[in-house]
């Protein structure tokens, strides 16, 4: 068995050292070109780097959620919003909903909406969470469902500082802070 393997390892260097052979420019040559079987190495994101864009993606996930949650009519129990929260960040976006809810508020964006959000850091903290750092704008309508009637329109642009915990195998918010605002729209400079 061994001599066999030997002289299939043999046969292969042969074809291989024959096919690697090159044209002594006096022939027409008649190759013709293939596609490669192989492909060119991918470049893989490190651990670290993976676990803070799948956070930041989370915490994105949340603002969106968090938007349909508050708009008419506000849903407090929002199924999305409710995956994408955890310990007591969960229960305190569940009762300001529920507060809103209340007292007959909702949430829209205005039309030409410049809310964004421009994440400005996210890092691997030692504990395993992630901190991202997010500069918003925020342009949303506070209004009163019943008569429309605007309680708050103001642009801000805030600096948010947000905490992510892997909960069950998912990236969830557990903290949001605003360290600074600033009214209309900036750049979070100061």
């Amino acid at each position: 068995m061994r001599r066999v393997w030997i002289a299939a390892v043999a046969g292969a260097v042969a074809l291989a050292a024959g096919a690697c052979g090159g044209d002594d420019g006096d022939e027409e040559s008649t190759n013709t070109t293939t596609a490669s079987s192989t492909s060119a190495p991918t470049t893989t994101l490190d651990e670290e780097t993976r676990k803070e864009e799948a956070a930041t993606a989370a915490l994105l996930d949340y603002y969106d959620a968090y938007q349909e949650a508050t708009a008419d009519p506000v849903d407090p129990e929002h199924v999305e919003l409710q995956a994408l929260v955890t310990g007591e960040h969960k229960v305190v976006v569940t009762r300001n909903l529920q507060a809103r809810q209340a007292n007959g508020e909702a949430v829209r964006l205005p039309a030409g909406t410049q809310s964004s959000h421009d994440i400005r850091s996210a890092e691997l903290q030692p504990d395993g969470s992630v901190e991202i750092v997010d500069c918003q704008v925020d342009d949303s309508i506070v209004y009163q469902v019943e008569t429309g009637d605007v309680v708050d329109d103001d642009v801000v642009t805030k600096l948010v500082v947000g905490s992510m915990a892997l909960d069950g195998g998912a990236w969830k918010v557990a903290f949001t802070e605003i360290s600074a605002a600033w009214s209309g729209v900036g750049a979070c400079d100061g």
